[in-house]
């Protein structure tokens, strides 16, 4: 019996600090290329991409820095994620077989949030 007690009384620290750590800060400065930041800013009235149309507009603009032809890149998939305040556009890459451009946008804002490459 006074063994068992030992026992839970050694791992009482342990799972204190692991319930610890769940419940801590996101840190936006360690997140991966991917990952959306902790927090999405909402900061004006009305939305900066209120529709579809309008983010394609924009995704346009974006992927000539890409050098890459918006015409021959379309169509695009895009959704909304995160309750409606992200722009998730995947742009097919033209140039390689596999590629795909994804694009985080913010919908209040315009800000970019992530924009990374990857394959299938």
């Amino acid at each position: 019996m006074l063994r068992k007690i030992l026992i839970f009384l050694y791992f009482l620290p342990v799972f204190a600090l692991a319930q610890q750590n769940k419940d801590g800060k996101c840190k936006d400065k360690d997140r991966g290329i991917d990952q959306l930041p902790c927090k999405i800013v909402n900061r004006y009235g009305i939305d900066f991409l209120p529709d579809e149309s309008t983010a394609i507009k924009y995704v346009d603009i974006l992927i000539k820095k890409d050098l890459l032809d918006p015409e021959k890149a379309k169509p695009y998939k895009v959704s909304l994620i995160e309750d409606g305040k992200v722009w998730h556009i995947i742009v097919k890459s033209y140039n390689c077989r596999n590629c795909k451009i994804n694009i985080n946008i913010n919908k209040n804002t315009g800000e970019v949030l992530n924009y990374y490459k990857s394959e299938d």
